[in-house]
């Protein structure tokens, strides 16, 4: 999970509050959020939903609230649900600096962690992370599983790029990395980590590591 960027014109479908699934909203926050879910960051084609983050349940007032409207995807929005409602927010906290975010293979859980001083929100969204990455129980089901299986194969597939680079620094390996930490790439959390846990790496690529900053 990353700081995301949001377009500062309301569409038309909030402003005259229309609807906020309209076409023009959906359009919007996938070309904010490069298509891709502001909770897990997967890509996603057409399993996608206009999420409110703080839910309509509880805050019925911000049904329209631009400020208010994620792109979801339908997995992630079932694990929130309107039971998470203080989250951080994702256009104003550089998330992935507030949370430390690294995958613990031995284990098979995902890892999330405060960097820094705490704070309610901060300890809500690492509770909604680790829901979201490593199941609501103790074995995780078969959703769940294929979710956390996807994750690994595409942090792990980085790690050996940057491997690669480190083993042997030509210009095509570094443009390797480059290209794994666009903007549009996924899983940028946990990328985020990968190169600032190593000094040379962190002092090679922190230029392509400020998103939406």
């Amino acid at each position: 999970m990353i700081k995301i960027y949001k377009h500062s014109e309301v569409p038309i479908s909030l402003s005259k509050r229309l609807a906020w699934t309209g076409e023009d909203v959906v359009r919007q926050l996938r070309a904010d959020q490069n298509g891709k879910c502001y909770l897990c960051e997967r890509i996603r084609i057409t399993d996608f939903q206009v999420e409110h983050h703080k839910s309509r349940d509880k805050y019925p007032e911000l049904k329209f609230e631009w400020s208010n409207l994620y792109l979801s995807c339908s997995y992630c929005n079932g694990k929130k649900s309107s039971l998470f409602n203080d989250l951080v927010t994702p256009t104003e906290d550089n998330i992935e600096e507030e949370i430390r975010q690294y995958l613990d293979f031995p284990n098979a859980q995902a890892v999330f962690s405060s960097e820094g001083l705490s704070s309610e929100s901060i300890d809500m969204t690492i509770s909604l992370l680790k829901r979201i990455f490593n199941g609501t129980k103790q074995i995780r089901n078969i959703r769940e599983q294929l979710f956390y299986e996807y994750a690994v194969s595409k942090i792990t597939n980085f790690q050996s790029i940057v491997i690669s680079w480190l083993d042997n620094p030509t210009d095509e390996n570094k443009n390797a990395i480059i290209e794994e930490l666009d903007s549009k790439a996924e899983f940028l959390g946990f990328k985020y980590w990968i190169i600032k846990s190593n000094e040379t790496l962190y002092e090679t690529f922190v230029e392509y590591i400020k998103w939406n900053k």
